[in-house]
């Protein structure tokens, strides 16, 4: 918690959750698959699920740097589907389970052409319909990417340590202070988590200039979440200060009240990896008055997964004169931010 002069504002970021699948059973069968490009070569880092006749997933995972993985659900008759980042999604001939034997599946799928998107003026409320091709392709490639961010242990051992800052910068920029927590990371993630349905009620930004503001950040869970689709609209963009990107923008639908987000997720277009996160606080009365707001920068790993390669708030802080009649000014800024360190090379 930061206090200057009458304002209090704190900061919070969660971490890249995952999507909730159904849990094992007792009585569930194990399927080791293997993942081969048509060519032969191994497919690390996709997205492997085995969905039933509802294609509903009952389990998912990512391939390993061997290009296997090994899937649990109750005996029956699935699908296999891959996903790969630039790739459209594959589907193979039913498997039955059990099954001893492992499965290897030649992964044929056509490459996604993101340079091709056009953007145009419209926008689309609410969840983006599969009829929406633009849209729908362009957020496939940043979903496969948030839904990545499960990382095992073996991920998390490249990196030696988390850490987090905050800075009191003044309206210049300039720093006054600063301060740097370290930590290890251990088997467990390094940022906490703030369910979707909260801040779908409560809003992203708690508070007012009396006792001070606690403000919060998207991540993976809450992007992926039905409840930031059913309250955002979402839009194609592309910017000239960002050549060879594009974007998603999305913004609160309208009459939406409560502390909000509106942003972009941008995407290299060729590769369609995911690059960053830019947004700002909308529905927040002083804060998105002078305009608080943050981002998060993506990295993939070798071995398919992403995380938050760094992130960072900013947020006014600000005071009152003593004249009754005086207006608020901004007499400083405050950032938290945080990220991971790597392992230095043996």
């Amino acid at each position: 918690m930061h206090r200057t002069g009458s304002a209090i504002i704190v900061a919070a970021l969660s971490a890249l959750a995952v999507a909730r699948l159904l849990p094992a059973q007792a009585s569930d069968a194990d399927l080791r698959l293997r993942l081969e490009s048509t060519d032969g070569a191994r497919l690390s880092g996709a997205l492997v699920a085995l969905v039933d006749s509802s294609d509903r997933v009952v389990s998912e995972g990512l391939s390993g740097d061997d290009a296997t993985r090994v899937v649990r659900a109750p005996p029956g008759s699935y699908r296999v589907r891959v996903r790969r980042i630039g790739f459209l999604p594959f589907l193979s001939e039913p498997v039955s389970l059990p099954r001893a034997s492992e499965v290897v599946l030649s992964v044929a799928s056509q490459r996604v052409q993101l340079e091709t998107i056009v953007v145009t003026s419209r926008s689309i409320c609410g969840p983006i319909d599969p009829n929406d091709r633009v849209l729908t392709v362009l957020w496939d490639e940043i979903a496969k990417a948030l839904r990545t961010s499960q990382l095992s242990p073996r991920d998390l051992a490249d990196f030696a340590q988390a850490f987090v800052y905050r800075k009191t910068l003044k309206p210049s920029g300039s720093v006054i202070s600063s301060d740097t927590v370290f930590r290890p990371i251990g088997n467990n993630r390094p940022f906490g988590v703030i369910h979707p349905a909260v801040l779908a009620s409560v809003g992203y930004v708690v508070g007012n200039e009396r006792v001070g503001w606690t403000y919060y950040a998207p991540d993976e869970a809450i992007l992926l979440s039905d409840q930031f689709a059913t309250t955002h609209c979402f839009q194609a963009v592309r910017d000239k200060g960002r050549p060879g990107q594009v974007g998603i923008e999305f913004k609160p639908i309208p009459r939406r009240s409560v502390p909000d987000i509106a942003g972009v997720l941008w995407v290299d277009e060729s590769s369609a990896e995911l690059r960053q996160l830019i947004f700002r606080y909308v529905n927040a009365g002083l804060m998105e008055r002078f305009r608080a707001g943050g981002f998060a920068r993506f990295r993939r790993l070798p071995s398919g997964s992403w995380i938050v390669d760094d992130w960072a708030l900013v947020a006014p802080i600000l005071e009152k004169g003593r004249d009754a009649f005086s207006d608020l000014k901004v007499t400083g800024y405050v950032e938290d931010g945080g990220g991971m360190t790597m392992r230095p090379k043996p």
